[in-house]
Protein backbone atom coordinates (compact mmCIF):
# COMPACT_ATOMS: atom_id res chain seq x y z
CA UNK A 1 0.00 0.00 0.00
CA UNK A 2 1.60 3.62 -0.52
CA UNK A 3 2.01 5.54 1.87
CA UNK A 4 1.57 9.35 2.12
CA UNK A 5 3.20 10.01 -1.20
CA UNK A 6 2.50 13.78 -0.84
CA UNK A 7 4.85 14.04 2.33
CA UNK A 8 7.60 12.15 0.59
CA UNK A 9 7.34 13.74 -2.56
CA UNK A 10 10.32 16.48 -3.74
CA UNK A 11 10.03 19.43 -6.30
CA UNK A 12 11.94 19.70 -9.42
CA UNK A 13 11.95 22.83 -10.94
CA UNK A 14 13.08 23.63 -14.54
CA UNK A 15 16.14 26.33 -12.81
CA UNK A 16 17.52 23.56 -11.46
CA UNK A 17 20.60 21.59 -12.84
CA UNK A 18 18.60 17.99 -11.68
CA UNK A 19 15.93 19.40 -14.36
CA UNK A 20 16.40 16.58 -17.69
CA UNK A 21 17.30 18.48 -20.48
CA UNK A 22 14.75 16.09 -22.43
CA UNK A 23 11.93 18.07 -21.18
CA UNK A 24 13.66 21.59 -22.05
CA UNK A 25 13.17 20.25 -25.85
CA UNK A 26 9.00 20.78 -25.14
CA UNK A 27 7.49 24.32 -25.80
CA UNK A 28 5.41 23.76 -22.63
CA UNK A 29 7.67 22.38 -20.57
CA UNK A 30 6.56 22.43 -16.96
CA UNK A 31 7.95 25.13 -14.99
CA UNK A 32 8.24 22.26 -12.09
CA UNK A 33 7.50 18.60 -11.15
CA UNK A 34 7.24 16.56 -8.44
CA UNK A 35 9.17 12.94 -7.81
CA UNK A 36 8.77 10.26 -5.33
CA UNK A 37 12.16 8.26 -5.14
CA UNK A 38 15.41 9.46 -7.09
CA UNK A 39 15.30 10.73 -10.70
CA UNK A 40 17.96 8.13 -12.89
CA UNK A 41 20.58 9.10 -15.12
CA UNK A 42 18.54 9.53 -18.40
CA UNK A 43 21.85 9.78 -21.12
CA UNK A 44 20.03 6.49 -21.93
CA UNK A 45 17.11 6.16 -21.90
CA UNK A 46 13.83 4.42 -23.58
CA UNK A 47 10.33 5.09 -23.35
CA UNK A 48 7.48 2.30 -23.70
CA UNK A 49 3.70 2.40 -24.58
CA UNK A 50 1.09 0.65 -25.51
CA UNK A 51 -2.55 -0.56 -24.97
CA UNK A 52 -4.05 -1.56 -21.72
CA UNK A 53 -6.37 -4.26 -23.72
CA UNK A 54 -2.68 -5.93 -24.90
CA UNK A 55 -2.69 -10.07 -25.75
CA UNK A 56 -0.50 -11.72 -23.44
CA UNK A 57 1.91 -12.54 -26.38
CA UNK A 58 2.96 -8.62 -26.43
CA UNK A 59 2.80 -8.93 -22.68
CA UNK A 60 5.02 -10.85 -22.70
CA UNK A 61 7.07 -9.62 -25.78
CA UNK A 62 7.23 -5.86 -23.73
CA UNK A 63 8.40 -7.66 -20.64
CA UNK A 64 11.39 -9.37 -22.21
CA UNK A 65 11.91 -6.40 -24.34
CA UNK A 66 12.18 -4.03 -21.09
CA UNK A 67 14.69 -7.07 -19.21
CA UNK A 68 17.20 -7.07 -21.88
CA UNK A 69 16.92 -2.94 -22.21
CA UNK A 70 17.84 -2.49 -18.43
CA UNK A 71 20.71 -5.65 -18.27
CA UNK A 72 22.05 -2.85 -20.60
CA UNK A 73 21.56 0.07 -18.27
CA UNK A 74 19.03 1.76 -20.27
CA UNK A 75 16.36 2.88 -18.16
CA UNK A 76 12.68 2.69 -19.06
CA UNK A 77 10.22 5.66 -19.30
CA UNK A 78 6.53 4.67 -19.03
CA UNK A 79 3.01 5.97 -18.10
CA UNK A 80 2.59 3.24 -15.04
CA UNK A 81 -1.39 2.14 -16.69
CA UNK A 82 -2.03 -1.71 -16.66
CA UNK A 83 -1.32 -3.41 -19.83
CA UNK A 84 2.26 -2.52 -21.97
CA UNK A 85 2.65 0.27 -19.33
CA UNK A 86 3.07 -2.18 -16.63
CA UNK A 87 4.85 -4.71 -18.60
CA UNK A 88 7.43 -2.88 -19.62
CA UNK A 89 7.91 -1.27 -15.69
CA UNK A 90 7.97 -4.71 -14.81
CA UNK A 91 10.59 -6.01 -16.84
CA UNK A 92 13.15 -3.33 -16.27
CA UNK A 93 12.88 -3.66 -12.43
CA UNK A 94 13.45 -7.46 -12.73
CA UNK A 95 15.88 -6.71 -14.82
CA UNK A 96 18.28 -5.16 -12.08
CA UNK A 97 17.28 -1.51 -13.95
CA UNK A 98 15.92 2.14 -14.00
CA UNK A 99 12.18 3.11 -14.46
CA UNK A 100 10.22 6.11 -14.58
CA UNK A 101 6.38 6.33 -14.18
CA UNK A 102 4.54 9.59 -15.10
CA UNK A 103 1.46 9.67 -13.82
CA UNK A 104 -1.57 11.48 -14.77
CA UNK A 105 -2.75 12.50 -11.92
CA UNK A 106 -1.76 13.65 -8.02
CA UNK A 107 0.60 11.87 -5.75
CA UNK A 108 -2.97 12.17 -3.35
CA UNK A 109 -4.79 9.21 -4.97
CA UNK A 110 -2.11 8.16 -7.29
CA UNK A 111 -3.76 5.88 -11.15
CA UNK A 112 -4.15 3.23 -11.39
CA UNK A 113 -5.17 1.57 -8.28
CA UNK A 114 -3.88 -1.88 -9.34
CA UNK A 115 -0.76 -0.64 -9.56
CA UNK A 116 0.32 0.74 -6.21
CA UNK A 117 2.13 -2.16 -5.48
CA UNK A 118 4.06 -1.86 -8.54
CA UNK A 119 4.40 1.85 -7.79
CA UNK A 120 6.19 0.62 -4.42
CA UNK A 121 8.52 -1.05 -6.41
CA UNK A 122 9.17 1.58 -8.95
CA UNK A 123 10.19 4.45 -5.77
CA UNK A 124 13.03 1.81 -4.82
CA UNK A 125 14.67 1.44 -8.65
CA UNK A 126 13.76 4.84 -10.56
CA UNK A 127 10.55 7.40 -9.60
CA UNK A 128 7.23 8.13 -9.75
CA UNK A 129 6.57 11.79 -11.13
CA UNK A 130 3.88 13.86 -11.72
CA UNK A 131 3.53 17.55 -12.84
CA UNK A 132 -0.62 17.15 -11.86
CA UNK A 133 -0.91 19.31 -8.15
CA UNK A 134 -2.17 17.61 -5.55
CA UNK A 135 -6.30 17.57 -5.47
CA UNK A 136 -6.71 18.05 -9.00
CA UNK A 137 -9.99 15.66 -10.55
CA UNK A 138 -8.96 12.92 -12.79
CA UNK A 139 -9.17 14.53 -16.62
CA UNK A 140 -9.35 12.16 -20.14
CA UNK A 141 -6.76 14.88 -21.63
CA UNK A 142 -4.42 14.56 -18.50
CA UNK A 143 -3.57 11.29 -20.31
CA UNK A 144 -2.53 13.12 -23.47
CA UNK A 145 -0.77 15.95 -22.13
CA UNK A 146 1.01 13.38 -19.68
CA UNK A 147 2.34 11.85 -23.03
CA UNK A 148 4.05 14.54 -23.76
CA UNK A 149 6.60 13.85 -21.04
CA UNK A 150 7.24 10.59 -21.10
CA UNK A 151 8.01 11.09 -25.11
CA UNK A 152 10.73 13.63 -23.73
CA UNK A 153 11.39 11.49 -21.09
CA UNK A 154 13.00 9.29 -23.25
CA UNK A 155 15.73 9.41 -26.06
CA UNK A 156 13.57 7.01 -28.32
CA UNK A 157 9.75 5.81 -28.25
CA UNK A 158 8.78 2.38 -28.46
CA UNK A 159 5.04 1.55 -29.08
CA UNK A 160 5.06 -2.32 -29.08
CA UNK A 161 0.61 -2.93 -29.06
CA UNK A 162 -1.50 -0.30 -29.93
CA UNK A 163 -5.05 0.16 -31.67
CA UNK A 164 -5.83 3.21 -34.30
CA UNK A 165 -7.03 5.28 -31.13
CA UNK A 166 -4.71 4.71 -28.62
CA UNK A 167 -3.32 7.21 -26.42
CA UNK A 168 0.12 5.61 -27.18
CA UNK A 169 0.27 7.15 -30.78
CA UNK A 170 -0.01 10.93 -29.11
CA UNK A 171 3.17 9.61 -27.17
CA UNK A 172 4.74 8.77 -30.64
CA UNK A 173 3.46 12.02 -32.32
CA UNK A 174 5.33 14.05 -29.08
CA UNK A 175 8.16 11.66 -29.57
CA UNK A 176 8.19 12.49 -33.58
CA UNK A 177 7.77 16.22 -32.83
CA UNK A 178 11.00 16.40 -30.41
CA UNK A 179 12.93 14.62 -33.09
CA UNK A 180 13.41 11.40 -31.03
CA UNK A 181 13.48 7.79 -32.91
CA UNK A 182 9.93 6.32 -33.05
CA UNK A 183 10.10 2.32 -33.19
CA UNK A 184 6.62 0.14 -33.17
CA UNK A 185 6.78 -3.74 -33.66
CA UNK A 186 4.80 -5.16 -36.48
CA UNK A 187 1.15 -6.37 -36.02
CA UNK A 188 -1.24 -8.64 -37.85
CA UNK A 189 -3.28 -6.84 -40.38
CA UNK A 190 -6.32 -8.72 -38.96
CA UNK A 191 -5.51 -7.65 -35.61
CA UNK A 192 -7.21 -4.55 -34.31
CA UNK A 193 -4.99 -4.23 -31.65
CA UNK A 194 -1.90 -3.31 -33.01
CA UNK A 195 -3.90 -1.30 -35.96
CA UNK A 196 -2.11 1.92 -34.85
CA UNK A 197 1.33 0.16 -35.22
CA UNK A 198 0.95 -0.33 -38.94
CA UNK A 199 -0.08 3.29 -39.44
CA UNK A 200 3.22 4.34 -37.14
CA UNK A 201 4.86 1.88 -39.53
CA UNK A 202 3.38 3.58 -43.22
CA UNK A 203 4.39 6.54 -41.44
CA UNK A 204 8.32 6.04 -41.23
CA UNK A 205 8.64 4.57 -37.91
CA UNK A 206 11.19 2.56 -37.18
CA UNK A 207 10.48 -1.47 -37.05
CA UNK A 208 10.94 -3.01 -33.36
CA UNK A 209 11.81 -6.63 -33.24
CA UNK A 210 14.51 -7.33 -30.89
CA UNK A 211 16.14 -5.35 -28.24
CA UNK A 212 19.67 -4.41 -30.92
CA UNK A 213 17.30 -2.70 -33.01
CA UNK A 214 17.02 -0.01 -30.39
CA UNK A 215 20.35 -0.29 -28.46
CA UNK A 216 22.21 0.37 -32.06
CA UNK A 217 23.21 3.53 -32.96
CA UNK A 218 21.74 6.59 -31.21
CA UNK A 219 18.57 5.54 -30.45
CA UNK A 220 19.17 5.16 -26.16
CA UNK A 221 21.63 8.00 -26.35
CA UNK A 222 25.33 7.86 -26.09
CA UNK A 223 27.49 6.70 -23.31
CA UNK A 224 28.26 3.19 -21.65
CA UNK A 225 26.24 2.10 -18.68
CA UNK A 226 26.97 -0.40 -15.89
CA UNK A 227 23.25 -1.73 -15.48
CA UNK A 228 22.59 -0.72 -11.37
CA UNK A 229 20.82 -3.65 -9.80
CA UNK A 230 24.31 -5.57 -9.13
CA UNK A 231 25.06 -2.36 -7.10
CA UNK A 232 21.98 -2.08 -5.52
CA UNK A 233 22.06 -5.73 -4.33
CA UNK A 234 18.48 -6.85 -5.55
CA UNK A 235 17.31 -10.20 -6.30
CA UNK A 236 18.05 -10.55 -9.92
CA UNK A 237 17.48 -13.30 -12.11
CA UNK A 238 20.71 -15.20 -12.53
CA UNK A 239 21.86 -15.34 -15.67
CA UNK A 240 25.57 -15.90 -15.71
CA UNK A 241 27.13 -19.02 -16.92
CA UNK A 242 24.51 -20.40 -19.44
CA UNK A 243 25.69 -23.10 -21.68
CA UNK A 244 24.71 -22.59 -25.49
CA UNK A 245 21.73 -24.47 -25.49
CA UNK A 246 20.15 -22.62 -22.60
CA UNK A 247 20.39 -19.20 -23.85
CA UNK A 248 18.57 -20.63 -27.24
CA UNK A 249 15.90 -22.22 -25.38
CA UNK A 250 15.44 -18.87 -23.24
CA UNK A 251 15.72 -17.11 -26.74
CA UNK A 252 13.20 -19.24 -28.20
CA UNK A 253 10.73 -19.04 -25.15
CA UNK A 254 10.80 -15.29 -25.64
CA UNK A 255 6.99 -14.39 -26.21
CA UNK A 256 5.16 -17.55 -25.29
CA UNK A 257 5.30 -20.58 -23.35
CA UNK A 258 6.09 -23.66 -26.03
CA UNK A 259 6.48 -27.76 -25.58
CA UNK A 260 9.83 -29.42 -25.22
CA UNK A 261 9.05 -30.68 -28.92
CA UNK A 262 8.64 -27.66 -30.39
CA UNK A 263 11.80 -26.14 -29.12
CA UNK A 264 13.60 -29.12 -30.36
CA UNK A 265 12.45 -27.80 -33.86
CA UNK A 266 12.73 -24.21 -33.42
CA UNK A 267 16.26 -24.95 -32.08
CA UNK A 268 17.50 -27.79 -33.74
CA UNK A 269 19.01 -28.90 -30.33
CA UNK A 270 18.82 -32.99 -29.71
CA UNK A 271 15.87 -33.77 -27.46
CA UNK A 272 18.04 -34.69 -24.53
CA UNK A 273 19.91 -31.71 -24.57
CA UNK A 274 16.30 -29.90 -24.40
CA UNK A 275 15.30 -31.46 -21.41
CA UNK A 276 18.65 -31.46 -19.26
CA UNK A 277 18.71 -27.31 -20.29
CA UNK A 278 15.08 -27.26 -19.42
CA UNK A 279 15.80 -28.88 -16.18
CA UNK A 280 18.86 -26.56 -15.40
CA UNK A 281 16.67 -23.48 -16.45
CA UNK A 282 13.63 -24.34 -13.58
CA UNK A 283 16.43 -25.17 -11.28
CA UNK A 284 17.89 -21.33 -11.44
CA UNK A 285 14.13 -20.01 -11.55
CA UNK A 286 14.38 -18.82 -15.26
CA UNK A 287 12.02 -21.01 -16.92
CA UNK A 288 8.45 -22.14 -15.33
CA UNK A 289 6.28 -24.75 -16.36
CA UNK A 290 3.38 -23.85 -17.56
CA UNK A 291 -0.41 -26.15 -17.85
CA UNK A 292 -0.22 -28.80 -20.25
CA UNK A 293 3.65 -29.88 -20.49
CA UNK A 294 4.82 -26.27 -21.90
CA UNK A 295 8.07 -24.05 -20.43
CA UNK A 296 8.28 -20.31 -20.52
CA UNK A 297 10.51 -17.69 -19.28
CA UNK A 298 9.81 -16.68 -15.77
CA UNK A 299 8.30 -13.05 -14.73
CA UNK A 300 9.60 -12.36 -11.08
CA UNK A 301 6.00 -10.94 -10.39
CA UNK A 302 2.76 -13.16 -10.42
CA UNK A 303 0.83 -10.05 -10.45
CA UNK A 304 -1.65 -9.32 -13.98
CA UNK A 305 0.69 -6.68 -15.68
Amino acid sequence: MLDALSERARVVASSGADYPSGLRHLSDAPEHFRIVGDLPDLSRSVSIVGTRLADDEALDFTYGFARKLAFEGVVVVSGGAVGIDRAAHEGALDGGGRTIVVLPIGFDKPYPAANHNLFERVIEAGCLLTEVPDGAEMQKGRFLTRNRLVAALGQSTIVIQAPARSGALSTARHANALGRHVFTTPASPWDPRGSGNLVLLRKGARICMVPGDVLSGSAVGAGVFEAPGSKKGRDNPNYSNLSTSEQQILDALRGRARHAEDLCHRTGIPAFEVQRSILSLLVRGLVEEKPGGRFQSCRRSTKPY
